[in-house]
């Protein structure tokens, strides 16, 4: 008899564990399980639940901005498309009148064209790496890439390119990975270099150290703010100032998501005029 009434209190924490967390759903995430004063088990296993729930929190309201920017980010140009063949219907216009409407439609179609692909690639990237084909890439190869595919968005843009302490051995030089989006995430910081640097100049510099590939991208050009240096990973998230240049506030946030699908880590630095990204790729015989 006393070994029931003692598992029942033993259990009681769990009981109050099990009807805290029912009462939470996606609609209620800010609740919270009561921990207790103990540190015991009990307490544990509640503050584990609580970082999960804080976790979940996170995701959904990530998910909710995403969603908010992307619908705005989709409804601009179908708004001016639909503004746009509402005026010229309303009344005969000369053959230029309307070739200057098809011309202006044809840009936020091709506007809506390039955003629908990012997106695309942004949720390829949201996913799990078991989930995305991989295989071993040559990093130096993929590096190398970068001038010709830079030179094709515009023929100003130049990539330095500059190896420094890499493995003898070409096995060594090897990562596991997805070509296309490992391209995509090292090609998306390269563009941004060149686009907001002063000379439109990327410099690019693959070392290894550790077992790991470092692969720094760098320009000239105006710093970003000390306070703005974790916002610009966040989706559609632009510094004012770059506004002007066009996109859609993806490539930095698309570029994360693709290195850490890739085991691998993205640091930025921005001091003296130059601004600094650090993509940090671990060894394919480095992965376990």
């Amino acid at each position: 008899m006393s070994g029931f009434v003692f598992s029942k209190w033993l259990l009681l924490p769990l009981g109050k564990i099990a009807d805290d967390v029912s009462e939470i759903s996606a609609q209620n995430l800010t609740r919270r399980i009561d921990t207790g004063r103990s540190h015991d088990e009990w307490y544990h296993l509640a503050d584990t639940l609580n970082e999960l729930l804080n976790r979940l929190q996170e995701s959904f309201e990530m998910q909710k901005r995403f969603i908010s920017n992307a619908s705005h980010e989709l409804s601009t140009p179908l708004t001016a498309i639909s503004s746009q063949l509402e005026v010229a219907l309303q009344k005969d216009r000369s053959g230029e009148e309307y070739r200057q409407t098809i011309e202006s439609i044809y840009q936020d179609v091709q506007y809506l064209g390039k955003l629908t692909h990012t997106l695309l690639e942004f949720a390829k990237a949201s996913g799990t790496k078991g989930g995305i084909e991989t295989k071993l890439l040559r990093i130096d190869e993929v590096v190398l890439a970068l001038p010709a595919e830079l030179s094709k968005v515009n023929n100003h843009y130049s990539v330095l390119l500059k190896f420094d302490n890499l493995p003898e051995d070409e096995q060594d030089l090897l990562v596991y990975g997805n070509e296309e989006l490992l391209f995509t995430a090292i090609n998306n910081i390269a563009l941004n270099a060149c686009k907001y640097s002063k000379d439109q100049q990327a410099k690019v510099f693959l070392s290894s150290k550790d077992k790991n590939f470092f692969i720094n991208i760098e320009n000239r050009g105006a710093e970003i703010p000390l306070d703005e240096k974790e916002k610009i990973f966040e989706p559609f998230y632009r510094i004012e100032e770059n506004r002007k240049a066009g996109g859609f506030g993806l490539g930095l946030s698309l570029a994360q998501r693709i290195i850490k699908l890739h085991r691998g880590e993205i640091y930025v630095s921005s001091t003296n005029g130059i601004t600094s990204f650090v993509i940090r790729l671990p060894y394919a015989t480095n992965i376990k």
